[in-house]
């Protein structure tokens, strides 16, 4: 049943705001799956920030065309449904690989990060590659570890100075508790 043209620029507006707010998106192929299963694996994106669509391929193409990014041409064939990552790109795709040891009847056949396309051989790469709070913690220990040492060299020469003087006061006690008991021996 065909649409009406006011239901495709719905539609073409939909694909554009997903595709603006996301980082990167994946194509699968869900062919013969049941709905129980295809709504379980939205639930799992959705709770990884991203969202995941059945799309028209044609409207799609045009939004990326209109966004600027690269349309992956042989990735939008057949009936497929679209994960858009809003910020954890490795946490969806590692959920897609997930679901996909789940349910053989999702293909999962590629997609693009920025302005690359990937093929379906670079996502289990992909899934490993550090969450943003994984590497905003790691930029964090960088920071703060030049300015411990910083901290720890500043403090060496004070600390030093209180070593040296603390050995000199002892000795000096030494010295006079040894005059004390030779005056009191003698």
């Amino acid at each position: 049943m065909a649409i009406s043209r006011e239901r495709k620029n719905d539609i073409l507006a939909r694909y554009t705001d997903m595709l603006e707010g996301s980082n990167g998106f994946i194509v699968t192929e869900y062919r013969g799956m049941k709905m129980p299963a295809f709504n379980n694996i939205r639930k799992d994106l959705r709770e990884k920030g991203a969202s995941y669509v059945v799309t028209k391929n044609r409207l799609l193409k045009i939004a990326l065309d209109n966004v600027g990014m690269p349309v992956p041409d042989e990735l939008l064939t057949g009936p497929v449904a679209v994960g858009f990552a809003s910020d954890d790109l490795p946490g969806m795709v590692k959920a897609l690989l997930d679901k996909k040891k789940e349910n053989e009847l999702l293909v999962l056949k590629g997609g693009v990060i920025g302005n690359q396309i990937i093929g379906a051989d670079d996502l289990k790469t992909i899934s490993e590659l550090p969450t943003i709070e994984e590497l905003r913690a790691q930029l964090v220990g960088m920071l703060i570890q030049p300015t411990q040492g910083l901290v720890n060299v500043l403090n060496a020469p004070p600390q030093n100075l209180v070593n040296v003087l603390d050995a000199g006061v002892k000795s000096v006690a030494s010295v006079l508790a040894a005059y004390v008991a030779k005056n009191e021996n003698a």
